[in-house]
């Protein structure tokens, strides 16, 4: 009797929760699936951003995704995997936090000690400008039905502060 009591709890548990993950949105065409690799002369680019922007058209969902320690990046669309068919320009950029050059303050510091930590850091990319900008990015992708995998290289590793 427990049992067909934990049973039925389950199924009506399940209807009530939505278990079949996040709601796909009106209008979010077909995805395909997409992986691309990111290198830097050559080397697999880690945590670099990487973007779809349309060339024609309309950019109506997010095309986007983070590179792996293997220079891997599944792109998504909209937190669904995949990207819709078209010819995409693919942007790339690495930006981080440069290390401050005084100490870190305590948790308890004054608000004056944080904001002088926080200005000593400066913008730091990884990746040159161009790769990251619509109209300089020497990169394109058509992405079509099947699966769909390509390598792009981002030229010399820089340092460029902000």
């Amino acid at each position: 009797m427990q049992i067909r009591i934990l049973i039925v709890a389950a199924l009506v548990l399940s209807v009530f929760s939505g278990c079949g993950g996040p709601q796909r949105p009106d209008g979010l065409p077909t995805l395909y699936p997409c992986e691309l690799t990111i290198t830097q002369s050559g080397n697999p680019l880690e945590g670099a951003s990487v973007r779809l922007v349309r060339e024609t058209g309309t950019n109506d969902w997010a095309i986007t995704g983070r590179t792996d320690s293997n220079g891997v990046v599944k792109i998504f669309t909209h937190d669904f995997a995949g990207a819709p068919e078209g010819t995409f320009k693919v942007l790339v950029s690495k930006t981080a936090l440069s290390e401050s050059n005084i100490p870190k303050p305590a948790d308890n510091a004054s608000l004056e000690e944080w904001n002088q930590y926080q200005e000593s850091r400066t913008s730091v990319s990884y990746v040159e400008p161009e790769y990251g900008n619509v109209k300089t990015s020497p990169h394109s992708l058509t992405v079509v039905q099947g699966k769909n995998t390509a390598t792009f290289d981002v030229g010399e590793p820089v340092e460029i502060r902000k």
